[in-house]
C-alpha cells in the first residue's frame, strides 16, 4: 500500500503539480523515512569466498542452560 501511495504521489503529486498528492507524497515518505532508520542491524559472524566444489553448514546451536534450568536439573537428578 504504500508504495502504491509512494508512486501516485510522485507521479501526481511531484511530476503533476498536486497539492494534496504531494502532502501524501511527504506522509509516505516520513513514513519510509522512519521504517529505514528503525531497521534491525545485522551482525556478520563469518564472511569468506567458497569456490566450485565447496560447501557451507549453518547449524544453529541452542543456548547454555539458565541458572533455573540448571538447579531443576539438579533437583531432579538427586530425587
Amino acid at each position: 500500500m504504500l508504495a502504491y501511495l509512494r508512486a501516485r504521489a510522485f507521479s501526481r503529486g511531484f511530476l503533476g503539480g498536486s497539492q494534496l498528492w504531494m502532502a501524501i507524497g511527504l506522509v509516505v515518505w516520513t513514513i519510509r523515512l522512519f521504517q529505514w532508520l528503525t531497521r534491525p542491524d545485522v551482525d556478520v559472524v563469518y564472511r569468506d569466498r567458497i569456490g566450485p566444489g565447496q560447501s557451507i553448514e549453518i547449524r544453529h546451536l541452542e543456548p547454555p542452560p539458565t541458572r533455573r534450568q540448571r538447579r531443576r536439573t539438579k533437583r531432579a537428578a538427586r530425587r
